[in-house]
């Protein structure tokens, strides 16, 4: 059972919109979506199928409101909501939920996923990370949250932070090091793509494993030759060549 008769979104990005498709995914159609332009309304409208407004005041007979939006406008957003008697929560990996103690009812509602607009992705297997001021309003947030996604997590402001954190270096930077090896391959007949049976087989070990029992490479194994050989390939590639340098020694002195 929804414990929420009407849920409304603020946001036109990849958060909302993956918050918007869960929803309906599950049999829960948005009462109403804001967003500040009337590019982004019509597209919400004519995309998605719901109802669009730039106007707070069509939010206020919700019982739950999601702000999906960039972490530095969360605060300001919520202040047009001082007024709100339902449960106001944020979707920010690091924005304490007192981000939105201008109501009475706040908390967090953040998904542990890369979400791009066009690129599906498997809600049911995405980590949500609840929090909320009061345990009444939390257990109506796990209720609502256990139809999304079959991974709750209860969790606090700082250990929320520090996940998402942790986060930055397992998805983000992993993400800079594949655009590094497609570009030192720009000039060739490869693609990025070479990479992928290599790179699904790393992840599929790293978490059977453990990340430390399934590292293998030549700094890993203190081969020093194919090291300095590298190095000489990244001469004219000066900035890849100190992140190498970086994690290199990062394994050397570290990953024993």
């Amino acid at each position: 059972m929804i414990p929420f008769d009407k849920i409304a979104l603020i946001g036109s990005g990849n958060v909302a919109y993956a918050y918007i498709k869960a929803l309906k995914n599950n049999g829960i159609k948005p009462s109403c979506v804001f967003a500040r332009s009337r590019d982004k309304i019509n597209e919400i409208e004519s995309c998605l199928g719901i109802k669009a407004t730039s106007d707070f005041n069509d939010l206020f007979d919700s019982d739950l409101i999601i702000i999906a939006v960039k972490d530095d406008a969360i605060a300001e957003v919520a202040l047009n909501l001082k007024k709100y008697k339902g449960l106001l929560v944020h979707t920010s990996g690091t924005q304490p939920a007192s981000a939105l103690n201008c109501v009475d009812n706040f908390g967090v509602l953040y998904p542990l996923q890369t979400l791009t607009k066009n690129f599906e992705v498997d809600f049911k297997k995405v980590p949500l990370l609840i929090n909320a001021s009061s345990s009444i309003y939390l257990e109506k947030l796990k209720s609502l949250a256990n139809v999304m996604s079959d991974d709750v997590v209860e969790c606090d402001d700082s250990d929320r932070a520090l996940i998402h954190l942790s986060a930055v270096y397992v998805c983000n930077f992993v993400n800079v090091m594949l655009q590094i090896g497609d570009k030192l391959l720009e000039n060739k007949n490869f693609d990025v793509s070479i990479f992928e049976s290599l790179v699904k087989e790393t992840v599929n070990k790293a978490f059977a494993m453990k990340p430390k029992n399934a590292l293998t490479g030549p700094a890993k194994r203190g081969d020093v030759e194919t090291i300095e050989r590298h190095k000489s390939l990244l001469k004219n590639h000066l900035d890849e060549k100190e992140i190498y340098e970086l994690l290199t020694d990062y394994i050397i002195n570290k990953c024993k």
